[in-house]
């Protein structure tokens, strides 16, 4: 299978010189806030398991400011996400969606819609949530950015999860968080994972194809 490769820079870049069950109704906000100018990015991706690991298999499973349609220093076009007028772009007709990037502190959010989800004649789906520090931030880790936290919130605003990742994960540069798993006459439920890593997003990516 050809291996999803997506380019890591970003419009603005300066080239370098717990399992929780949810209701079927249930939206699912994940919300990556920090402080401080170390660019911070939350992503997810449509994956199916078949029973031998999630895969996620076209460039429209990856909901990511990497995938955004835009042009690089090169003048390269890079990325398949349009962004709406209000700067947020979507996957899956709108069942993913993220935020306006934010790349000096501030806050992201994707917001999940399992409702909105097709499910596979065979198998489950998995929505792997990953917050990550940005390609250009070169040497950093979460230790290294002020106050980097995770809040999983349900559709009426209740906290269900918040995690600090300066704390529990400060020598990574990335933090696979868990999956949302979606599975058929089955409720919607979070598997919170915790897993750290020091590799960039096409590394992770490659888990995943």
């Amino acid at each position: 299978m050809t291996k999803l490769v997506l380019d890591l820079y970003k419009e603005g870049d300066v080239p370098q010189k717990l399992a929780l069950d949810l209701e079927k109704a249930e939206i699912f906000k994940a919300i990556l806030t920090w402080a401080g100018e170390t660019d911070l990015d939350l992503h997810a991706l449509h994956t199916v398991n078949l029973g031998s690991g999630a895969r996620a298999t076209s460039f429209e499973d990856i909901l990511s400011t990497y995938n955004v349609d835009r042009v690089t220093p090169s003048g390269k076009r890079v990325g398949i996400l349009p962004l709406a007028a209000d700067k947020t772009f979507s996957i899956h007709g709108g069942a993913l969606v993220h935020s306006p990037d934010a790349q000096q502190g501030g806050d992201e959010y994707i917001i999940v819609n399992p409702s909105y989800l097709t499910m596979p004649d065979v198998g489950r789906i998995e929505i792997p949530l990953l917050a990550m520090i940005h390609e250009q931030a070169q040497g950093k880790v979460f230790r290294d950015v002020v106050n980097p936290r995770v809040t999983i919130l349900n559709s009426r605003d209740e906290k269900l999860l918040e995690v600090s990742l300066s704390d529990q994960f400060g020598s990574f540069k990335g933090v696979h968080l868990g999956s949302i798993v979606i599975e058929p006459n089955m409720p919607p439920a979070y598997l919170n994972l915790g897993a750290g890593f020091n590799t960039n997003f096409n590394g992770v990516l490659a888990d995943f194809t």
